[in-house]
């Protein structure tokens, strides 16, 4: 399992003054007395995950507060497509930063790159969910509720799901391009007029080739600077056919090497060299004579090009195009002029070819829908069982299953219902009332459901509140199965919790010059035991309390 959070570092944010903490896989459980600054903690990786800024958490006489999470994304699909849509590279590593500053504007950092608020949001969604009582969490939306249903029944393996969604998309892509015909035709005439003025404006130009711009810039550059090409080339031809030519020097050169070969062969290499530098010299004199020759100063068509020019650049700011794109434009006017004279005829087709596809799309929904009728009691039995787990053998757990609008997953409107009171009618799941209630059932479900979720960390702040006695128990040890396949941490009063925790972090608060400041440490064995005998019997200590938290430590390790 892998290792989601690595570190985080905290400086200025209300009482964590400066705070820098390793964290490590399994289950973490933080405790520590009321206010001493546990949910700060929490807090800060909310920032992390995209929170929006309040003044009112940078410490009091600072100037900003900075939060830095050190973290190994995890692996998947989504995730990747949203770094690469963001331009943030893959790297082994990824370092998430935020400054909040009171007089000049908040940063957002991924790796050193700018990012803004709702990119962060997207990001970090995909790596780790924090759940409190108070916190909306996606399980209660009514909206996310087919897809966890879909997952556990294994829907998305399903032919007949991949058949639908292709259906889907396309009756989508034939929808998109009705109303599109449809706008055209309320301003057919008008828009047919408009579109071929453009095409006949840009197919006036006859553009030769893609290459144009670039071949007529660069003849423009030629004869622009004729003069200096002129004199160029007159000097090269002063130089090869001067009275004492740079040709007649090499070529007695290379006759007296050929002479001295005879009596020394190290002169051989120089001589062939040499001999072949006198060949090029004469090549580039008849090429230089060539060009010559046939130089002439063309104002005319100097003046035609700069014209051409002129009118080529005056379209691509008028279209917003490059050289390349108008003629790519020119094709696409064709094409939507086309269309518009022909438009009974393309909409007839469209509208067969819709009416082909919707009743394929209705065929395959259906298929769906009884799909999930036969095997959503998989998932009621599941969570049923996981509720009386939890003491709460009076929950009524109910998948209702409604036929509703086509979207992609078909137009089955799936709602979770729950009871947990005997004889009190099922409601849905988001409107059951009791913090305590939310908490065991948000635990189930995060148990049952833990296999098919991305995140591979999950922040559990607080959730146990209000429970004790076998169901304290029951909750530590949801929470220790579901830190099996990922990274947990849990804010917990719960003595149960704590001592089960592969890592106890401990957070109080101290006085440093006349201020408060909180602080974090892992606790070590004696310390870890001296802890939840704090948690068992309260701020006094004991020996019997001592006892009684060693027991608690070895009974959950059996």
């Amino acid at each position: 399992m892998a290792n989601i959070l690595l570190r985080l570092n905290i400086n200025n944010f209300a009482v964590l003054e400066n705070v820098e903490l390793d964290f490590y896989n399994n289950l973490t459980i933080i405790s520590g007395e009321s206010g001493a600054g546990k949910s700060m903690l929490i807090d800060a990786l909310a920032y992390l995950a995209g929170k929006r800024a309040s003044m009112e958490d940078i410490r009091y006489d600072t100037s900003g507060l900075v939060l830095e999470g050190v973290f190994d994304f995890p692996e998947t699909e989504r995730l990747n497509i949203l770094l690469e849509e963001y331009n943030i590279p893959v790297d082994e590593i990824f370092i998430v930063k935020r400054e909040i500053m009171h007089n000049k504007k908040s940063i957002v950092k991924i790796n050193n790159q700018m990012v803004t608020l709702g990119q962060l949001q997207a990001i970090m969604r995909e790596v780790f969910t924090i759940h409190t009582q108070n916190r909306n969490d996606d399980l209660l939306e009514s909206e996310q509720q087919i897809d966890y249903l879909d997952k556990y029944i294994e829907l998305y393996d399903e032919d007949d799901f991949h058949t639908y969604q292709e259906l889907f998309y396309k009756y989508e892509k034939i929808q998109k391009r009705i109303e599109e015909l449809e706008y055209k035709d309320r301003n057919r005439l008008e828009q047919l007029e408009l579109l071929e003025h453009q095409y006949n404006e840009i197919q006036l130009m006859n553009f030769n080739s893609p290459t144009e711009e670039d071949d007529l810039e660069k003849e423009l550059e030629y004869l622009t600077n004729f003069e200096s090409v002129n004199e160029v080339f007159h000097k090269i031809k002063t130089i090869l056919e001067g009275d004492v030519s740079l040709q007649s020097l090499l070529y007695e050169v290379v006759h007296q090497l050929e002479t001295m070969n005879q009596f020394d062969e190290k002169y051989k290499l120089y001589y062939n060299q040499l001999e072949e530098s006198y060949h090029l010299l004469n090549e580039l004199n008849s090429e230089v004579t060539h060009d010559l020759s046939n130089l002439e100063y063309d104002e005319e068509r100097l003046n035609e090009i700069q014209e051409r020019l002129n009118n080529i650049n005056h379209l691509k700011r008028k279209y917003n195009q490059t050289f390349k794109g108008l003629i790519e434009l020119k094709e696409a006017l064709e094409t939507d002029i086309n269309d518009l004279k022909n438009f009974s005829e393309s909409y007839e087709e469209l509208i067969s070819e819709k009416e082909r596809v919707f009743k394929s799309l209705n065929t395959y929904a259906k298929k769906l829908h009884h799909i999930r009728d036969d095997r959503k009691d998989f998932l009621e039995n599941a969570i049923i069982k996981e509720l009386e787990d939890l003491d709460m053998q009076d929950a009524e757990f109910k998948i209702i299953n409604k036929e509703g609008q086509f979207n992609k997953l078909g137009f089955s409107n799936v709602e979770f219902y729950i009871t947990t009171n005997k004889g009190e009618p099922l409601k849905p799941l988001n409107k059951v009332a009791s913090g305590g209630e939310i908490s065991r059932i948000n635990l189930a479900l995060r148990t049952i459901f833990s296999m098919f979720e991305n995140q591979a960390l999950v922040i559990l702040d607080e959730i146990d509140s209000g429970v004790s006695g076998k169901v304290a128990t029951k909750m530590a040890e949801k929470m220790k199965l579901l830190s099996k396949t990922r990274q947990v941490f849990a804010i917990s009063h719960l003595p149960q919790a704590a001592a089960v925790a592969d890592h106890h972090l401990h957070v109080h608060k101290t006085t440093v010059n006349d201020r408060t400041v909180s602080t974090a440490e892992y606790l070590d064995n004696e310390t870890h035991v001296k802890e939840i005998a704090r948690m068992l019997s309260g701020s006094t200590i004991n020996e019997a309390a001592i006892k009684n938290a060693e027991e608690l430590i070895k009974t959950s390790k059996q």
